[in-house]
């Protein structure tokens, strides 16, 4: 009877075929993704429906988001960084721009612009933003803006513009907002003269290789002043001050608070 077993073919288990099911859900998958790519690409959500501007101060919204080449229901997977930094390079008062997206539809250009330090006073009665860079931007008309930086007016050295943008980008805010004016007046043995005249009443003058050293000084020097007393400041290396009115008798200051600060 064992050796009659033995003599019987075994029959062998056929395994379930799982490979084609796994294809078949994978294609079922992949239509599906198909679908909602195609809803989505149809449907509002795939828009832009908003741009926002953020950081601008020269520009307005409306022009940079023009010269971005951004529209409204412009597809919002479509928005590029590196289109949207060429098409605003004309706008020299960029410095650059990011994106970033908020769903739905929200697309958000972050600005960095070259700061303004002054107005360049036109001809004409224009008002123009001087750079840091020494540039005057002539792209923006800001006559109808507050003046809240000093005005460049009588500068006869256009080559000096950067030496001037230059001091001016490195006072403190608190000092550069106390400038009403500021005019080039050269002697024949100092070519960078200037005079700034101050929105407290008195009036500085200075060169321009020593303006921003001398000019972040100005709070604690008039500090020293008597009340209401108002003239000309001579900061040049020994600050002195004469009243208005006065032809001598000039009010000899403190040493340089500069020079006190590297004796402490």
């Amino acid at each position: 009877m064992a050796v009659f077993e033995e003599r019987i073919p075994q029959v062998k288990q056929q395994r379930p075929r799982r490979r084609g099911n796994r294809k078949l859900v994978s294609l079922l998958v992949l239509f599906f993704l198909i679908v909602l790519i195609i809803v989505f690409i149809r449907s509002p959500y795939s828009k832009v429906q908003e741009i926002q501007v953020i950081g601008n101060d020269i520009y307005t919204a409306e022009q940079i988001v023009q010269q971005s080449g951004l529209s409204r229901d412009m597809q919002f997977l479509n928005v590029w960084e590196s289109n949207v930094q060429s098409n605003l390079q004309p706008l020299e008062g960029i410095k650059n721009v990011t994106i970033s997206r908020s769903f739905p539809g929200v697309i958000r250009l972050h600005v960095t612009e070259l700061k303004r330090v002054a107005f360049w006073n036109g001809q004409d009665g224009s008002r123009y933003p001087l750079l840091e860079n020494g540039k005057v931007l002539k792209q923006v008309n800001f006559a109808d803006r507050v003046v809240d930086r000093p005005l460049v007016s009588s500068w006869s050295a256009p080559e000096l513009l950067p030496n001037l943008a230059k001091a001016l980008s490195r006072l403190t805010p608190d000092v550069l907002a106390e400038i009403s004016d500021i005019t080039l007046t050269p002697t024949v043995y100092d070519k960078q003269r200037v005079t700034l005249y101050m929105r407290d009443g008195n009036e500085v003058r200075s060169v321009l290789y020593k303006l921003d050293k001398m000019l972040n000084w100005y709070p604690a020097i008039v500090a020293e002043l008597p009340a209401g007393t108002k003239g000309v400041l001579s900061m040049f290396e020994q600050p002195w001050f004469v009243p208005y009115g006065v032809d001598s008798n000039a009010i000899p200051l403190t040493d340089n608070p500069q020079q006190q600060e590297e004796q402490q």
